[in-house]
């Protein structure tokens, strides 16, 4: 530990000190990336940055502030104190005064305390572990804590005396755990908790009701360790289960702690129960000799039965163990991570600082991975769940390095889709075996498209074809408007599930009228939810359409024949047929109806109409009156091969882009919809200029620069690309090393760049497959692969390299300005092919290239 620490510190100097090297490192928000990926994050006030540790869906979110919150789904181990409130976690020193009381030093930046010691405080997130760091002139404080591989939370305080003589103070921890299945506190918690200090540490029981019939008790363990320099002196430790006790009686907050103003608690109350929120606080007073230091390590154990409790609480603590587990969370995050590796060398746009894109780079790789394992319940909202077109898409990222990972959570969501093919909105995980698992059962039609294409990436990647004949289980429908589910008796394969679901997008067209997707609740912009309604009120869905959703259907079915074709062609002739058919049809239908055009002959591709065909979103007029763009049909006109045939529409795709365009990017509409905007659902009632509505919101913006990269614009959609990346703003509301959701903009509002979430967004996903599929350009198919790097990179040179099947696939790019790009396979100099839409050459590597154990393919432009 004083080895990591000693280099945070050595570093930190350099960034203070070398004005060149801070540039060279800097992002928004007090932030810079050091050595090794980690991240320098310095206390802010116009935001907040934050860092997921855990493993399979335990998260443990560690603030730059200080905030500290965990849970593991619906399960809080720590709940989420909101800006400004008391935290649940908190540590501080305190100093004798020559009247008798103590200065108090919060060594987090929360809670906020003046008592006049000037303190320099930063923090850095490595992929292991958090540091806070407090610094004055007499004591070093540094606060570590991780997840270790069973999901224990280790807090260890590090304290040094940076004086040549003996010195006095205390040090004080607070914990004040949640410890329920439950997404609010409420005034009866407290009934139903206990919290008792023992020697070893405290122990917290809280008695919950599952359900009706099941009761169980939940415990948090927290177990201690003292290790002392030589010369330095343990002099006193007390212990309190009281919050009142702890910070002075009910009127007052850890802003105000009294027992560390007084550096006791005098009584030290050693049970706490059913009248007031019981904590484990505690308060040590230290001598500490010349140069001395004085290490605290504290363990925090949940467990659900006596005998594991009684197990935990009498584990030995030791420090040597600690740190073993702390190298083996760093050996498992390097071996998630190192599978795909990247290198951007020689950059020739100032904004786009080459050590910076290779960090941020790692970082996208972190955010996209905690979105595809995600359990539900990031948000603690009632639902905040596990959305299936969320996690699929984050999935088909997170293939590319990690398929088999990626493989069980597919297993995971396909087995919550009901026997008819449809898929649910979002699922959470039975919190026990006999419990029936929360849905959200509004119908929107797109959750099933985007389950067909992560599949057909993960087969196209892995050629894991065994994986279709999977055993997957279903669950029925009881009650919709009560969301009531019930496991179905019915299994099958993957395979049925994928027919299944293509049955369910066929048989919800609009087979009267225009052929395409009806929109039922809405599609992937889930704040338009105003299409599907029905103008017939004995109806509730009417023939509203989605275009966007229609386009996906089209590439699904594409993407099916594709499959079949290649599993046995003979076989599934009369469903390949079937299939063929229906993406003509659609596609003529989508031609006809999505593609309208005005008396000056101006051509626009609507977001979508109303029932009957009555009413247009995204075009000339809409139902407010206003000429409106909008981005999603545009670029899925191209990214689901609707354009690949027929480039007619280019200038209408760019124009529609040119509009779009702003300060931060691609916006969602232009221009917004007002309050009383009739036909479209809700998104109205967000402000003009943020969300959907109006804004940059970033996972569109991805969409429409994808599609520019296939169009062959890629300088065009490197522009936009600047624009959505956060480390390339003056201002970022939220941690600026991942990928934000929106960039709000409304002046009149003093909304300008600020963003509505991090970390939990959509648009790393797609950021990140942007990357791989045409900036690095690995497009895989069943046959093989093609090599496709944009034609403009904006650095010289980049190595990237992954695992495909058994195949280390190198890509080494060289921008040495020559008239004609050449191709080179392991030294070998191979031919390319022009691709028109592109407007690139391009590289096929076969199925049998890829038997291969590596493959070094050179690009030279």
């Amino acid at each position: 530990m004083l080895e990591q620490i000693q280099n945070i510190r050595q570093q930190y100097a350099r960034i203070k000190q070398d004005p060149s090297l801070a540039a060279q490192r800097k992002i928004p928000g007090n932030t810079y990336f050091l050595d090794q990926n980690q991240i320098l994050s310095i206390p802010r006030d116009d935001g907040d940055s934050r860092y997921p540790y855990g493993q399979d869906g335990f998260n443990f979110w560690a603030h730059t502030s200080g905030y500290m919150h965990s849970n593991e789904g619906l399960f809080s181990i720590f709940f989420r104190a909101q800006e400004g409130q008391e935290p649940k976690i908190a540590f501080f020193a305190g100093c004798k005064t020559g009247e008798g009381n103590y200065k108090r030093l919060s060594l987090l930046s929360v809670p906020v305390i003046d008592d006049g010691m000037v303190a320099e405080r930063y923090t850095v997130f490595t992929s292991e572990a958090v540091y806070y760091i407090t610094e004055t002139e007499e004591f070093l404080f540094v606060l570590r804590v991780f997840v270790n591989k069973k999901k224990e939370i280790l807090f260890t305080l590090y304290t040094e005396n940076k004086r040549a003589e003996h010195q006095e103070l205390f040090l004080s921890s607070y914990f004040n755990p949640f410890l329920r299945h439950s997404i609010a506190e409420d005034a009866e918690n407290r009934w139903f908790r206990e919290v008792r200090a023992l020697p070893q540490g405290f122990v917290i029981k809280v008695n919950e009701d599952v359900d009706r019939t099941t009761s169980i008790s939940n415990y948090g363990i927290f177990t201690r360790n003292v290790s002392l320099s030589q010369e330095s002196q343990l002099i006193g430790y007390e212990q309190t289960t009281s919050r009142y006790e702890y910070v002075g009686g009910s009127r007052s907050s850890l802003h105000t702690p009294l027992s560390l103003k007084k550096g006791s608690f005098e009584k030290g109350q050693l049970v706490c129960s059913f009248d007031e929120i019981g904590v484990a606080g505690d308060l040590t007073h230290f001598n500490l000799a010349s140069r001395g230091s004085v290490r605290i390590d504290i363990r925090m154990n949940y467990c659900f039965e006596e005998k594991e409790k009684e197990r935990l609480l009498h584990e030995p603590l030791l420090p040597e163990q600690i740190e073993f587990q702390l190298e083996q969370v760093a050996k498992l995050e390097k071996q998630k991570q190192g599978n795909m590796q990247l290198r951007v060398e020689k950059g020739m746009d100032p904004i786009l600082k080459e050590d910076v894109f290779n960090a941020f780079f790692e970082q996208l790789k972190k955010q996209v991975e905690f979105c595809s394992l995600i359990k539900g319940y990031i948000q603690l909202a009632p639902l905040s769940l596990i959305g299936i077109r969320d996690v699929f898409q984050a999935l088909e990222g997170f293939i590319f390095w990690q398929p088999q990972m990626a493989r069980t959570k597919m297993l995971e969501g396909l087995n919550y889709i009901f026997p008819d093919g449809r898929c649910p909105r979002q699922y959470s995980l039975p919190t026990h075996s006999k419990a029936v698992p929360v849905m959200d059962l509004r119908p929107f039609i797109d959750q099933g498209v985007w389950v067909i294409s992560t599949i057909v990436t993960y087969l196209r990647l892995t050629h894991d074809f065994e994986f279709l004949d999977e055993k997957c289980g279903y669950y029925e429908i009881v009650n919709e408007k009560s969301r009531l589910v019930k496991k179905s008796e019915l299994e099958d394969t993957v395979l049925e599930h994928m027919l299944k679901i293509m049955d369910y997008l066929l048989q919800h067209r609009d087979h009267e009228h225009t052929g395409c997707l009806r929109a039922m609740y809405g599609d992937w912009n889930d704040a338009l939810d105003g299409l599907g309604v029905s103008q017939d009120p004995r109806k509730e869905y009417g023939t509203g359409v989605s275009v966007m959703a229609t386009q996906q259907l089209y590439q699904n079915l594409h993407e099916m024949v594709d499959l079949l074709h290649y599993l046995d062609k003979e076989k599934y002739e009369g469903i390949i047929q079937e299939y063929k058919e229906a993406a003509h049809s659609i596609r003529e239908g989508l031609e006809e109806y999505a593609v309208i055009e005005n008396e000056k002959g101006e051509k626009r591709i609507v977001h979508g109409w109303g029932d009957q065909y009555s009413y247009f979103v995204g075009s000339f007029k809409d139902p407010d009156g206003k000429d409106r763009q909008g981005l999603t049909s545009n670029a899925f006109w191209v990214l689901s091969g609707l354009y690949d045939k027929r480039q007619e529409l280019e200038n209408v795709i760019i124009d529609s882009f040119k509009r779009l365009d702003s300060k931060y990017g691609l916006k969602t509409f232009e221009p917004a919809f007002d309050e009383k905007a009739k036909g479209v659902g809700r998104i109205p009632k967000l402000p003009a200029g943020t969300a959907e509505n109006g804004a940059t919101y970033i996972h569109a913006s991805m969409f429409g620069i994808m599609a520019l990269f296939k169009m062959g614009y890629s300088k065009e959609a490197w522009e936009q690309l600047k624009k959505s990346l956060p480390f390339t703003h003056e201002f970022i509301s939220c941690s600026p090393f991942v990928m934000p959701n929106s960039y709000s903009y409304n002046p009149e509002k003093n909304l300008d760049g600020d963003s509505m979430n991090d970390w939990q967004t959509g648009s790393s996903n797609v950021l990140l497959k942007t990357l791989i599929r045409f900036v690095f350009g690995v497009e895989p198919t069943f046959t093989g692969l093609w090599i496709q790097p944009a034609q403009y990179q904006p650095f010289l040179s980049f190595d990237f390299t992954l695992p495909i099947r058994d195949c280390l696939v190198t890509i080494q790019y060289r921008n040495e300005k020559n008239s004609k790009r050449k191709f080179y396979v392991n030294k070998i100099e191979t031919e390319g092919q022009w691709d028109s839409v592109m407007k690139i050459n391009k590289l096929w590597v076969s199925n049998e290239m890829l038997k291969l154990d590596q493959l070094k393919i050179e690009i030279v432009d």
